[in-house]
């Protein structure tokens, strides 16, 4: 097996008539956290929708473990385990933590691991074990992004693709969970961020790809992407 676990080839998409990505090629390495960054409206989310197969390629491709995955509906990638943490987390607001979380483990590979990641989840947010029967829209926003991680876990997932893990979250709850996302990528969970934090993205990913405009001028190593000039002014305040 390849040690990328997900790759997009020269993808093109859009909404309708409207061509946001222009040829975006990246690769999430296995076991590694992969961070996309830019402003709003330069292609991140898009990105991610495509990938997950809610927006329609049109052109290129895009593999999960080696294999061709470009034109299979959302619902089977999610079977294979291509998981979608959604920005604005998408939670059933008047059901349970724990119905939340169960709604996860739709897939068949999933629901054959259910107790085993429902120990997960609760071993990443313990916060949550403790609002187990509290209803969702009762939670803080910090909870409530615990909760759309959890389920997204509950998906047993390969790669765990999250847009905008820290928006609207006080900063030292944003900093919680990025330190949640260094504990997953250290259980083998391959991860791709969509980030506004870029001082905490780059901080905690391992590779980072640069959006401008739908294209990707800039990618590399975090560690070096953060030390270059045009990055620093850009989005670093520096």
């Amino acid at each position: 097996m390849s040690d990328v676990a997900l790759e997009l080839n020269s993808v093109e998409s859009g909404y309708g008539e409207v061509q946001v990505l222009w040829g975006i090629s990246i690769k999430a390495r296995a076991g590694q956290l992969t961070t996309l960054i830019g402003a709003n409206g330069a292609g991140k989310t898009t990105t991610l929708r495509t990938t997950m197969g809610s927006i329609r390629p049109w052109r290129g491709r895009i593999l999960l473990n080696g294999d061709d995955v470009t034109k299979l509906s959302p619902h089977a990638k999610a079977a294979r385990g291509l998981v979608l943490v959604p920005e604005g987390r998408q939670l059933f607001p008047d059901m349970s933590v724990q119905e939340n979380l169960e709604m996860g483990a739709y897939s068949r590979r999933a629901r054959a691991r259910q107790k085993e990641n429902l120990e997960r989840v609760y071993q990443a947010f313990p916060r949550l074990k403790e609002r187990l029967k509290q209803r969702a829209s009762t939670l803080s926003g910090g909870e409530q992004q615990m909760v759309a991680m959890g389920r997204g876990l509950m998906q047993e997932p390969v790669v765990l693709m999250i847009d905008e893990l820290s928006l609207g979250l006080a900063p030292v709850l944003a900093q919680q969970l990025f330190l949640t996302l260094k504990t997953l990528k250290q259980q083998g969970i391959t991860i791709v961020l969509v980030e506004q934090n870029v001082h905490l993205a780059l901080a905690v990913s391992d590779y980072t790809y640069v959006f401008a405009e739908g294209r990707v001028p800039i990618e590399g190593e975090s560690e070096k992407v953060a030390r270059m000039d045009e990055v620093r002014r850009a989005y670093l305040g520096l």
